[in-house]
């Protein structure tokens, strides 16, 4: 009998079993029943204490599933029983997440070994890997176990060029299967197809999305979205924040979608049995020496499952404060802040707007020797050498808040939360930039003095805010004009100068530019992104109106008037008339 170590089966997987166990006979109802009683009262699993009780047996649960299934029952007793090449074939946390373990390969084909109905889902996940057609073979949970144990520890010292010494039973006659079982298990999809074609689709697959992968880096995109719908699927691409049809993609997707997204869960090691809840994950892709990481987000659909994948440059963390695009006295102020020994400075503005990035940077001018940096981040974007980075999990308990009290254990000078979004996690955060921390965090609001409101609505005392805050920097993403087809743009009305903040004045002799499009910008008459900022001190004059409970249009006035403080439609401006944006670009980011 193996032990209980042995036994990790998932608790949906032991519930499906044992049901499985039932209709066929191997165990009666009220035997099920005890086993259920006694594993919940202790620390057993369902199908470990279904065996210790004697129930049934190892043997004859492998032969019940391959009679149910149709597959030959096999013994995985030695490592000697396992070729080395068909090892080759799947990544070692393929096999031991999903409980699948390849045998034996041959021209076209490649058998498994399995020990529970639940890892049938993989098979055509693993003819996807391997463009070659799976023959599933049932093993004991014990062989199971003895393998993955011997496979995990690395012992593989005798992997044999054939298997001779694999045993087999003789292919049972098959229960009935439902219609949906067999579609699951391709079982109809082999027989009518020869397996040079499988073959050929399952690399077209893997063509398919390691191209769009590559053409998506190689075009500086920043998310890859692949999309479900009744009659029809797409590939489209965000660059320079605006979403771009792929048709020549979107047009080999079709019939494959499936195949796709199955091939994605896979390079980012997620279920792939999972069709019904969202899923998150992630991988590594280069392109040349170029390497780009990939979060992954798979949302369920009435169609499908959709995809989005962002594409995280790992040089952009190296950005400098200096090279952020920061007006000089804004630049300076926000040095000013981050360079102090205690504070918070928060950075706003929506989903998209570049506030990692500005994060970043700020950990890179804070990053030395001597000083002692952690991050709670959701995901971790960016690996900084040097700082102490911890990825939140909610599921487990792991919060921002969490993360927060533990880092004021950990003696560090500098804190870095990824997002506040409650006010446990303001409140921690406020108090531990009162007590000689520099703490540097996000938050979701349009400008920076509205942040101030914000933070008033979550209930923190008008007293603390005032003397926790350092700056709050807000920001947008704007497309910037293509220098090769630029031009001055005639059809900016004298009204649309008014809403856009100019004076009749300035209406009467300035000049804005556009792009009109080229080959160089793809037509779109824009090349590349900047950042437009606002960079908000709290000065005396500013704590003075949190305490007294100025409004944001209050604040506003009195940061303007008195601390010199420029608004991101002042930036804005500028760069319009510096020829950097265009009015419609202008509009469609910082008109609110």
């Amino acid at each position: 009998m193996a032990a209980r170590a042995d036994f990790q089966i998932k608790k949906d997987a032991a519930t499906h079993l044992a049901s499985f166990l039932v209709t066929n006979g191997l165990i009666s109802d009220v035997q099920l029943d005890q086993a259920i009683t006694a594993s919940s009262e202790s620390d057993r699993g369902l199908i470990e204490t279904i065996l210790e009780f004697g129930f049934t047996s190892e043997e004859s649960v492998a032969e019940g599933i391959g009679g149910m299934y149709g597959l030959e029952v096999a013994r995985l007793q030695r490592m000697e029983d396992v070729q080395g090449d068909a090892l080759k074939l799947l990544p070692m946390s393929f096999i031991e997440q999903n409980r699948i373990v390849p045998f034996e390969e041959s021209a076209g084909t490649l058998k498994v070994a399995i020990s529970e109905p639940n890892s049938l889902n993989t098979v055509p996940g693993v003819r996807t890997i391997t463009n070659k057609k799976v023959i599933p073979y049932v093993i004991t949970f014990s062989d199971m176990a003895s393998v993955l144990d011997r496979l995990l520890r690395g012992d593989t010292a005798h992997p044999s060029p054939a298997p001779s010494s694999l045993k087999t039973i003789e292919r049972k006659k098959p229960k009935a299967v439902s219609g949906s079982l067999a579609r699951r298990l391709g079982e109809k999809k082999d027989k009518d197809k020869d397996p040079k074609d499988e073959a050929a689709l399952s690399s077209e697959v893997v063509t398919l999305v390691d191209q769009v992968i590559s053409d998506a880096i190689a075009a500086g995109v920043s998310d890859i979205h692949i999309e479900p719908y009744k009659t029809s699927s797409r590939i489209r691409f965000r660059k320079d924040g605006v979403l771009q049809d792929q048709q020549r993609f979107s047009e080999s997707l079709g019939a494959h979608y499936a195949a796709v997204t199955t091939r994605i869960k896979i390079m980012s090691s997620l279920d792939i049995a999972e069709r019904r809840l969202p899923q998150d994950g992630a991988f590594s892709a280069r392109n040349g020496v170029k390497e780009i990481d990939l979060r992954v987000s798979i949302l369920p659909t009435a169609f499908g499952e959709r995809v989005v994948m962002r594409l995280l440059d790992g040089s952009s963390a190296n950005l400098s404060l200096e090279k952020m695009g920061l007006s000089e006295a804004d630049e300076k102020a926000l040095k000013i802040a981050v360079d102090s020994p205690q504070g918070l400075v928060l950075v706003t503005g929506p989903t998209g707007s570049g506030k990692s990035t500005t994060l970043y940077s700020v950990l890179g001018r804070l990053n030395q020797v001597g000083v002692n940096i952690l991050t709670a981040e959701d995901p971790v974007e960016y690996n900084m050498e040097g700082v102490g980075q911890v990825q939140v999990k909610d599921e487990i308990g792991l919060t921002f808040s969490s993360a927060l009290r533990s880092f004021l254990r950990q003696d560090p000078e500098v804190i870095m939360v990824g997002e506040i979004r409650d006010q446990d996690t303001a409140n921690i955060a406020i108090k531990a930039a009162l007590t000689g921390h520099m703490v540097l965090s996000t938050l979701h609001t349009n400008d920076s003095v509205s942040t101030i409101t914000r933070l008033l609505n979550m209930d923190i005392p008008p007293y603390l805010i005032s003397s926790s805050l350092a700056a709050i920097v807000a920001q947008r993403l704007a497309r910037k004009i293509c220098d090769n087809c630029r031009q001055i743009d005639e059809d900016v009305s004298t009204d649309q100068y008014l809403t856009m903040g100019f004076t009749v004045e300035e209406a009467s002799r300035s000049k804005l530019y556009k792009g009109v499009g080229c080959d160089q910008c793809s037509d779109t008459g824009c090349s590349g992104r900047r950042g437009i900022y606002e960079v908000l001190r709290i000065t005396d004059g500013l704590r003075e109106g949190i305490l007294q409970g100025m409004t944001t249009l209050e604040l506003l006035k009195t940061a303007t008037e008195a601390d010199g403080f420029m608004t991101m439609q002042n930036m804005g401006r500028s760069l319009m008339l510096q020829g950097d944006i265009s009015a419609q670009e202008y509009r469609r980011v910082l008109l609110m």
